[in-house]
């Protein structure tokens, strides 16, 4: 895994993707962005304190854009 600040492609591929689906697994996320899983952990690490992801806690973790998956009621 690269140290210092996640590349800025990789970031937007994310976003891109994560616009087409409801939530994924990082390990989804990187198969399909065609990009290394721990490349991607930290895009979504940066996107995530950016405010723009969220991580969701479903008997195992997912990543969706923030505010798209909604609370269950």
């Amino acid at each position: 895994m690269q140290k210092g600040a996640a590349d800025p492609v990789i970031k937007e591929k994310v976003l891109a993707f994560l616009d087409t689906v409801q939530k994924a697994k990082s390990k989804e996320i990187a198969a399909q962005i065609g990009e290394k899983k721990g490349d991607v952990d930290l895009a979504v690490k940066e996107l995530a304190m950016e405010d723009k992801v969220e991580y969701l806690y479903i008997t195992t973790t997912f990543i969706a854009l923030k505010g798209k998956v909604k609370e269950p009621t």
